[in-house]
């Protein structure tokens, strides 16, 4: 799933991350990503959220909250443009990858990859079988 409020770049990323074979489901709100959610029997692998979004919640809590709806240990992976240390810090202690905008196509590939990598190891030496649909 891709949360972002800026319609162009969400528009954009989706089609990047289709490109590469990536089924996407996009919202432009934590809102709209819960109505995307609410009733699926699959979620989705990793969650990638613009930190800044409309509103009272960052990204970091879009995940967080997500994750906890769907009792679910899904991969989180922040796009932003602050470099804060406090922000940043934040990101990391949640567990989340970041990247820094404008995010190059082979850092987020890298970044993708390796969490596809930890999620089939979760899968194969957890035996998780909860069905999953992409990004």
């Amino acid at each position: 799933m891709l949360i972002d409020n800026d319609p162009i770049v969400l528009e954009s990323q989706k089609l990047r991350l289709e490109s590469w074979g990536f089924k996407t489901l996009v919202a432009i709100s934590f809102e709209d990503a819960q109505g995307l959610l609410n009733g699926r029997k699959v979620s989705p692998n990793i969650i990638i959220s613009d930190l800044r979004l409309e509103g009272n919640i960052d990204g970091v809590q879009v995940i967080q909250t997500l994750q906890n709806d769907l009792n679910d240990q899904i991969r989180g992976i922040i796009l932003t443009g602050d470099t804060s240390p406090d922000r940043l810090n934040s990101i990391e202690k949640a567990g989340f990858s970041v990247l820094h905008k404008p995010v190059k196509s082979d850092v987020l590939a890298e970044v993708l990859n390796n969490a596809l990598d930890c999620i089939l190891y979760l899968l194969i030496f957890d035996g998780d079988p909860t069905p999953k649909f992409g990004i």
